[in-house]
């Protein structure tokens, strides 16, 4: 992975703190001794500022703390771990067991780049493999080998899938089909199985877009893939694992209207592709979505969309402190929905940077889950800036009725669509279903999968619980 380069101490860093300030002194002063900085109380200050203002603690037992400092790199990254774990003044008492430390350089860095670089040690970190590496190795961990061998699965998988004496059949079957009708995209949804040697099986000449939860699994350098899609960790369905891909190829102009396309999917409680799907985009388009002029507006970026998916369908399946949690996500054309809300609170974010307000950062996650317990809506930019929690949408237009069983809050979401040229994305408290509004019609609706406590905590290794 890219960050790989930027990791200054090669080893975890074991900690002996046993509170958040206490350990990110201790990092801290670790990580500015290997850049041979002296004046290191500007710099745990800073850190500690930040904290205060907005806490790097992402879930999962991880903290992300952050700061900028006169470096040479553009940014140097250390690793800490607690296995008792730290007190991080976290949501619900949750401990951190991993801190990963990030100093950027404080000239001539691009915020996008590295909120980009967060993102991608979040995801990287979040992986099971990788928290059980760091978790529960005696002695010193190398990080450098444990990111690399993160990043290199495909590799080994590769050495097995060779020795089995067939593929999947449903791969052969979309290598044949994706010829025969000329497909110009070939969509693999990859949550379905746990392994990636089908990139060896689909040798195809169409462009491969891989759809997943996780996108740390895949290398963006990977030349067989013509794109990662971030999906929601929800998409149990395989309706709901087509619907989200179209959607979100279409958004990122990786396909037109006019195109076929070829999808395979699958159950990923039976870790296997099972199903294959021929699609006409421009002759299925109206069953999958509606018929809108465009998918996003002009100021909406599409990363922007798949983060805020991402965000909804967590809260979707997790809820907040074991109760089930509804809320409106506003996306683009703000200042046209500035006129349509009022504060039902003192809006949160007030105040804050829009660094520390862009929801590319992994580290809002648990901020944005917390007001997600508020009535009201958040309001978002087109590139990510939120603007307010808790803001009390009041649109004015005309919709067609709904399906029985949405209320105020999907009349309000899809109101709000028709006035603006917004989109609204709403989390059913009832029933955690996360649905999209566009021009006041509904694009799509996933529904969440049963998932049970057990199966929660096996995410979690057993030193995190």
């Amino acid at each position: 992975m890219a960050f790989n380069q930027y990791i200054q101490i090669r080893t975890v860093i074991d900690l002996g703190a046993k509170d958040k300030t206490d350990s990110i002194r201790e990092m801290t002063q670790t990580l500015c001794k290997s850049l041979g900085i002296r004046k290191q109380k500007p710099i745990v200050d800073e850190v500690l500022k930040r904290e205060e203002s907005a806490s790097t603690f992402i879930g999962q037992g991880i903290a992300i703390p952050q700061t900028r400092a006169s470096i040479k790199d553009e940014f140097a990254i250390a690793v800490g771990r607690s296995i008792p774990g730290i007190k991080y003044d976290a949501a619900r008492g949750a401990l951190a067991h991993i801190i990963i430390l990030v100093i950027a350089r404080d000239e001539d860095i691009d915020s996008g780049k590295q909120v980009g670089l967060l993102s991608e040690i979040a995801s990287c970190f979040k992986s099971d493999i990788v928290r059980d590496q760091i978790l529960n190795t005696h002695g010193p961990v190398d990080v450098h080998s444990v990111v690399s061998s993160f990043t290199q699965r495909a590799t080994t998988q590769k050495k097995v899938r060779q020795q089995k004496s067939y593929p999947n059949p449903v791969l052969r079957g979309a290598i044949g089909l994706s010829r025969d009708i000329k497909a110009k995209a070939v969509f693999v949804f990859a949550d379905s199985v746990r392994e990636n040697d089908f990139l060896d099986i689909l040798r195809v000449r169409q462009k491969l877009i891989v759809v997943t939860s996780n996108k740390a699994r895949f290398s963006e350098e990977d030349r067989r893939i013509k794109a990662i899609i971030q999906a929601p960790p929800m998409l149990s369905e395989r309706i709901g694992q087509i619907k989200i891909g179209i959607l979100l190829a279409l958004s990122r102009n990786l396909i037109q209207r006019e195109d076929k396309v070829v999808c395979v999917c699958g159950n990923p409680k039976n870790g296997m592709f099972d199903t294959l799907v021929a699609l006409d985009i421009g002759r299925e388009y109206e069953f999958f979505f509606t018929d809108t002029q465009s998918i996003l507006s002009q100021d909406v970026k599409p990363e922007v969309l798949e983060r805020v998916l991402g965000i909804a369908g967590e809260i979707a399946v997790e809820g907040r402190e074991g109760k089930p949690t509804g809320t409106i996500f506003v996306l683009g054309d703000t200042n046209s929905v500035n006129a349509y809300i009022r504060q039902l609170i003192i809006n949160p974010f007030r105040g804050y940077s829009e660094a520390e307000r862009n929801i590319m950062d992994p580290g809002l996650d648990e901020t944005i889950k917390e007001f997600a317990a508020i009535d009201g809506a958040f309001v978002i930019t087109g590139d990510g800036i939120v603007l307010s929690a808790g803001s009390y949408l009041r649109p004015q237009g005309e919709i067609e009725p709904l399906p029985s069983g949405y209320g105020a809050r999907h009349a309000a979401a899809a109101t709000i669509s028709v006035c603006t040229k917004a989109l609204a994305i709403t989390i059913s408290e009832s029933t955690g279903t996360v649905t999209l509004f566009k021009d006041g019609s509904i694009l799509m609706s996933l529904s969440r999968p049963v998932v049970t406590s057990k199966k929660l905590q096996q995410k979690i290794p057993a030193t995190v619980q």
